[in-house]
């Protein structure tokens, strides 16, 4: 049986439930969303633990040799030429950690925090790190019993890993700062004391080790990953009932019309709006229009292609969990430690900024849909109101709607596009991919509340007009109407949005596996 890193720190933690991971083996987006959620056991097997060690050794002998290494007997950044003596090495670690943790802003949500530390333990369980299997085992125990360390979402330029980030995250281990123990806030060296375990004492390389990388471009990466496969679903169902209750044309959906456009997401995207529509009587009747605005014609083009935007996204973002992002990168056999570049993050940044433009799409277009079901067209009252003049309806929905989209235009401005010198020049060039990443995900968020916007138009449009939605959606509105009963007159809209958020945020409609995308 397999070791498990950390299993004598927390003796107590029930298991039962978690489900388990091997450090070095390709993870899905559903073990993805298992560890944002708590819910993995990460493992490092005995043969992969012998690597980290041997690894390690590596770097031992070269210390004992008197080899200069970059970052294990010399100072950082710009202060690479310096030489530190060996009775130093453990203090030019531990002051790494202590003057690098200089992030700023709210803090990260407990599902990053929890996506970090297990990029970070991937990365260093792929043995180019040069780390004790001790500082391992103590990272996936920080995992494993939830005791997350405070890490402030702003302060990582991309490049040289982000090290802000990860010092905030490394603080932790040193038995600094403070983590959330499982809903409960505490000194880590209390954490620690509890645990009956002494913090860890940084080793020559180590400090370097937990710093260099990018886990935090990762982790919000991930988790704005998770969101999107909703996010993309959504748009979807709530794009098909506002076609429904805008008595919109089924022609433009029909599968002989995408075999000749065969993009992957675009005949996806047709196929899901057909489903959701099957069995309303509203999809089968010669209408008396003969074809409908784009952003109802258009939803297979336009969501699609932001749907193959994520498939793409999803892929760097694979490739770089299964990746070593340390620097200098430590060579078991040779001994050699070689500074390269890998943790530079410039492949995540241009994907993240991608999948910025892509997301805000998503809202774009469902916003021009809130607005076309508010104007009196194709049976339906001006601004769904039930005596439109004495009220209003839902017309300033559709402003808030167009406020989001409108902050979204400004967020998905390109942050690779940007650079800065760092480092007195010795790090010259940076990606930015940490803004880029915290943008993608504010992106998400503003997408997930005007999806939510026009769910609840597309609804009570269909309820004003007496329009059936057919069995998927009229069952998916029974089920929003169960949480925010249907109204005669006007009401409180943002308690109707923030309920309409609520619902779709806990109803998820797609699963994580190929098909999320």
């Amino acid at each position: 049986m397999a070791n498990t890193a950390g299993t004598t720190f927390v003796e107590t933690l029930d298991r039962m439930a978690l489900h388990p991971l091997q450090l070095t083996q390709t993870w899905t987006l559903s073990d993805w969303q298992l560890v944002a959620e708590g819910r993995a056991e990460l493992i490092l097997s005995p043969s992969d633990r012998e690597l980290v060690a041997a690894n390690r050794a590596a770097v031992e002998r070269g210390i004992e040799s008197g080899r200069v290494v970059y970052g294990v007997n010399t100072g950082f950044g710009a202060l690479c030429t310096t030489a530190v003596a060996r009775e130093d090495l453990r203090a030019l670690q531990r002051n790494l950690i202590i003057s690098h943790a200089a992030g700023a802003g709210p803090l990260a949500e407990p599902e990053i925090v929890r996506l970090m530390l297990a990029s970070k333990a991937r990365n260093l369980a792929l043995a180019h790190s040069g780390v004790r299997p001790e500082l391992l085992d103590a990272v996936v125990t920080l995992y494993r019993a939830d005791a997350l360390p405070e890490v402030p979402l702003m302060g990582s330029l991309g490049a040289s890993g982000d090290l802000a980030p990860l010092a905030h995250l490394s603080l932790a281990l040193l038995g600094e700062a403070h983590v959330l123990h499982r809903g409960h806030r505490k000194p880590a060296a209390q954490f620690w004391s509890e645990l009956g375990v002494e913090p860890q004492v940084l080793e020559a390389k180590e400090g370097l080790a937990l710093i260099n990388g990018t886990q935090f471009m990762q982790a919000v990466g991930l988790v704005s990953a998770l969101k999107a496969a909703q996010v993309a679903a959504w748009a979807d169902a709530a794009g098909t009932a506002s076609l429904l209750a805008f008595d919109g044309m089924p022609s433009p959906f029909e599968d002989r019309v995408h075999v000749l456009r065969p993009h992957q997401g675009q005949g996806m995207v047709a196929q899901n709006i057909r489903s959701w529509a099957e069995g309303s009587p509203l999809w089968h009747y010669e209408k008396p229009h003969v074809q409908d605005p784009y952003s109802f014609r258009c939803m297979p083009q336009v969501h699609g292609a932001s749907r193959d935007a994520w498939r793409y996204v999803v892929g760097v973002l694979q490739t770089e969990s299964a990746s070593v992002t340390d620097n200098p990168l430590v060579f078991t056999e040779s001994g050699d430690g070689v500074s390269a570049g890998h943790f530079h993050g410039q492949p995540l940044a241009l994907a993240f900024d991608y999948a910025k433009i892509a997301s805000a799409e998503w809202g774009s277009i469902s916003e021009r849909r809130i607005n076309q079901i508010m104007l009196g067209k194709r049976g339906l009252p001006m601004f769904l109101a039930a005596d439109s003049g004495v009220e209003s309806g839902l017309m300033i929905v559709q402003y808030a709607a167009a406020a989001l989209v409108s902050r979204n235009k400004q967020r998905a401005t390109p942050a690779s596009a940007d650079s800065i010198d760092s480092s007195a020049g010795q790090e010259d060039h940076v990606s930015m991919g940490a803004n880029a990443a915290t943008d993608l995900y504010e992106v998400l968020g503003n997408v997930q509340r005007i999806l939510a916007m026009e769910w609840l138009c597309a609804v009570q449009a269909s309820e004003r007009s007496g329009r059936n939605l057919g069995p998927r959606l009229e069952a998916l509105k029974k089920r929003f109407r169960a949480t925010y009963p249907a109204t005669t007159g006007d009401y409180y809209a943002h308690e109707a949005m923030e309920a309409s958020l609520a619902f779709v945020a806990a109803t998820p409609l797609s699963s994580l596996d190929s098909s999320a995308f």
